[in-house]
């Protein structure tokens, strides 16, 4: 369990996840808990799960407990365009989780300028959990959202992995 005194939210793009089967985020005695969230600290990405953060004197809030999870081993990435009104693009991503007893966690998306930063971390196995030590596989589609997006080339960077399309 990762434990942060305070952080400061001017220097840090934060992302928080909400997928269709997770627990929405909730607030109760002054602690705003947050089952998923992805930040990105000097360009570089972390996954985190299970946030708190109460509320300050100052009217902001504090995280005061997350766990971090870790990023997938990520070994390629493929744009793929389609011709279609609305131009759709999608993301075909393979590499490895650390082992087969873990889930992807839902994808984290950040856009600066053109450049897609994607988060993609595993959820973590329980205190009583055991699993064999064996890397697995995977490959998984993400959609990118670029409604409203100037014509032009964009990076994408999936756990550090680059590639490109043009819209």
């Amino acid at each position: 369990m990762v434990r942060i005194s305070h952080i400061s939210f001017a220097p840090v793009l934060f992302l928080f996840s909400f997928s269709a089967t997770a627990q929405p985020a909730t607030y109760q005695d002054f602690t705003f808990s947050i089952p998923q969230g992805a930040a990105l600290v000097d360009g570089e990405p972390s996954y985190f799960s299970d946030i708190q953060m109460q509320a300050t004197v100052e009217g902001d809030f504090a995280v005061v407990a997350a766990e971090k999870n870790n990023l997938v081993t990520v070994q390629s990435v493929v744009a793929n365009v389609a011709e279609s009104l609305p131009v759709q693009v999608s993301l075909t991503v393979s590499g490895e989780k650390s082992v087969p007893c873990v889930e992807l966690l839902e994808p984290a998306i950040f856009i600066s300028d053109a450049v897609f930063t994607i988060v993609l971390a595993e959820s973590t196995l329980g205190p009583a959990e055991s699993c064999i030590a064996v890397v697995d596989p995977f490959e998984t589609t993400i959609a990118l959202d670029t409604d409203g997006l100037d014509s032009g080339s964009y990076t994408v960077r999936v756990n550090g992995v680059e590639t490109s399309f043009e819209l």
